[in-house]
């Protein structure tokens, strides 16, 4: 089933918020891989470790970081995915992946949490 993914942009990062979506919106998810490395793919690796949230905070800590997270949660048919994406200018992409038959539920859950429309991505096109 194609899944329609709903983003949050944050144009400049606050580490509290990025938290605090992981605690309203991911706390039942897993991350979809067991270990991570930076930088991911290619290079010499400067860090690695097998907590995500280690690795958050890595990518955090310093401008010019980016990172791609992925999470699942094969108990929610409603919403099953779940990413981060830490740009390397310190903005970031905070997204649901839901089913469409989900779609507004979670629209309207995302604009009573942050006030904005969220930005609505289909067929696993992500924004850049």
């Amino acid at each position: 089933m194609e899944l329609v993914d709903l983003y949050l942009y944050i144009n400049k990062i606050n580490n509290q918020t990025i938290f605090d979506f992981i605690n309203d919106w991911l706390s039942d998810f897993e991350p979809e891989y067991d270990y991570f490395e930076y930088p991911p793919y290619f290079g010499e690796i400067e860090y690695e470790t097998g907590d995500y949230i280690e690795m958050l905070s890595f990518v955090l800590e310093k401008k010019g970081r980016g990172y791609r997270f992925y999470f699942e949660n094969k108990n929610n048919l409603g919403r099953p995915k779940g990413m981060i994406f830490i740009n390397e200018d310190h903005s970031a992409y905070l997204g649901i992946g839901v089913n469409p038959n989900y779609e507004k539920h979670f629209m309207d859950q995302f604009v009573n949490k942050y006030n904005i429309l969220p930005i609505v991505c289909y067929n696993g096109a992500i924004p850049d």
